[in-house]
């Protein structure tokens, strides 16, 4: 076990953590109090800085499906870096984070590459999990043991999960979707380059081109629409608190219109 390890957040608990869900003045007050708590030092290398991370440490239970937390604890960048190392790879920084796990650790490149292995094999088994319940007191941390908020997040059922998008043509998008031309033009009604489904966070992604807008229905009542100035369109819809069962869309451009297959919303 070593001092400062690589803690991979699960794909269904992003954007779960409270700096995100609790109310701004009472996660200031959570944090500073982590941060006084420590005497402004990284409780994990012992850096003093006033520049801190809140940290929050939680326990996964794949078989109850809770995350539970653990601690609040107070961090620096650095240390934070390592512990969500996959952001840390994606942002260029990969090399400096693993140099600082060394470093804290007293370990070698080969430590720090067995141990990396080991976090992304946990980080994929708790990914089987798409919905989890979090247990926190936080009165523990200063809180006022505010109740906690849980999203309503049905499971999407796409009917366009099997599509191999980079190979259909014009005549193959019509078994997909109803199309209509309101005029004839060389550019035609709009082209779908795929429809995509993230379940951990309750999203459907649309990238298209040629679309002037994208209107959204559930049970025939329209909920959304978003518009699109020039060239590619890329835009989602969040299934958060819908709680109707059936979901589509409708993509249009002065030349005509594509509507969509039923999406199935469940709760699970």
């Amino acid at each position: 076990m070593y001092k400062l390890e690589i803690d991979l957040l699960p794909k269904g608990a992003w954007n779960n953590d409270f700096s995100k869900t609790l109310p701004k003045k009472e996660w200031d007050r959570i944090r500073n109090i982590c941060y006084e708590k420590s005497d402004h030092h990284c409780q994990i290398c012992g850096t003093k800085t006033d520049v801190l991370n809140a940290h929050e440490v939680w326990c996964f239970d794949i078989k109850n499906k809770t995350q539970t937390l653990k601690n609040i604890i107070a961090i620096c960048t650095k240390c934070h870096g390592v512990i969500h190392i996959k952001n840390t790879i994606r942002l260029g920084y990969g090399q400096e984070a693993m140099q600082h796990f060394i470093k804290v650790n007293n370990c070698t490149e080969m430590d720090f590459a067995k141990h990396l292995t080991k976090a992304i094999m946990t980080f994929d088994q708790l990914n089987k999990v798409y919905r989890w319940k979090i247990i926190a007191d936080l009165s523990k941390f200063g809180g006022d043991n505010t109740a906690i908020k849980t999203k309503n997040i049905p499971f999407i059922y796409s009917p366009y999960n099997d599509v191999k998008w980079n190979e259909i043509n014009y005549s193959e998008m019509k078994n997909l979707f109803l199309i209509r031309k309101t005029r004839d033009s060389l550019i035609g009604v709009p082209k779908i380059v795929s429809v995509a489904v993230d379940n951990y966070q309750g999203k459907i992604i649309i990238d298209s081109l040629f679309a002037d807008k994208i209107e959204w229905y559930v049970d025939d009542k329209k909920i959304k629409t978003q518009y699109n100035v020039v060239g590619r369109f890329i835009t989602f819809l969040s299934v958060v608190d819908i709680e109707n069962s059936k979901l589509w869309f409708r993509i249009s451009n002065e030349n005509g219109y594509m509507i969509s297959k039923q999406f199935k919303l469940k709760n699970i």
